[in-house]
């Protein structure tokens, strides 16, 4: 397995679980080098969608055995998950405070539920609190109601504690809910700071609103990082270019299973939108 039962245990009362070693070194360093080469060409820091699946290196890492063996753990607990057009490597994003609760025009999730949403991020550089390079998150955060969650991010005073430690390679899976923000390095380094990044949903519930929230990411400042340089239109353009087909021909085989499905904004247009 996995995603195992401790992980499942974890994210249900931490908020967050981590799959340590997801990827090898040696992934890592090849996912470093060619994302850098290919944010290098003036991509910004957040790399689109249709520049990633030109890279062999970055797909075959992404959509690896060991995601499917995972997609696997997760629908033999929870059901089906799909996958939305966003995934990405970014570079250099360190924001504030914030939840991910603005993705959804509705509470849908009662404290204690399973999120509908799961944020996977695997960090391709060491995080700790001196350095940085990975997430902060607080524990047990993603429970408390909303009013409770703002008030949160508005007032909370970092403790070390909130610094989710790992190694290059980790995946950190976290509920949509909780209070998180990029772990703030306190000291200058050379090593750039990168993460492979992805949305899983877990069934349809939520797909319309989060493919209205993508869509609206174009034009619209709603995420915390949309007010910084980290703004990323090129990356929100080319959202709606990647579908399904896109994805299976430029990988050369079938990618999506009764496990593991695909969304993209396509589906919002044809089924309409809110």
């Amino acid at each position: 397995m996995v995603f195992t039962a401790e992980h499942f245990d974890d994210l249900a009362s931490k908020g967050y679980c981590v799959i340590e070693n997801y990827l090898d070194p040696g992934t890592v360093q090849r996912l470093r080098d060619e994302s850098e080469e290919i944010l290098s060409r003036g991509a910004g820091g957040t790399m689109p969608p249709s520049l990633f699946l030109e890279s062999a290196e970055l797909k075959n890492a992404f959509f690896s055995e060991k995601l499917y063996e995972m997609v696997t753990d997760l629908n033999d607990k929870v059901g089906p998950m799909l996958l939305y057009p966003n995934f990405t490597v970014r570079k250099g994003l360190v924001v504030g405070w914030h939840i991910d609760d603005r993705m959804l025009s509705r509470p849908v999730d009662g404290s204690g539920d399973f999120p509908s949403i799961l944020m996977f991020n695997v960090f391709l550089q060491d995080n700790d609190t001196v350095s940085g390079g990975g997430v902060d998150i607080v524990s047990g955060s993603h429970l408390l109601g909303r009013e409770q969650r703002e008030e949160l991010v508005r007032d909370h005073e970092y403790t070390s504690r909130d610094t989710v430690r790992g190694k290059a390679g980790d995946l950190v899976v976290f509920d949509y809910r909780a209070a998180h923000r990029g772990t703030h390095p306190q000291v200058e380094s050379d090593i750039s700071r990168l993460a492979l990044q992805w949305t899983f949903s877990v069934g349809g519930a939520v797909t319309q609103d989060y493919l209205t929230y993508l869509r609206a990411r174009l034009t619209q400042k709603i995420h915390i990082s949309d007010y910084t340089n980290h703004k990323a239109k090129s990356f929100f353009a080319d959202l709606p270019h990647i579908t399904r087909e896109l994805i299976e021909d430029s990988c050369g085989r079938k990618v999506f299973t009764d496990g593991l499905e695909y969304r993209g904004l396509a589906d919002l247009a044809e089924q309409g939108s809110h």
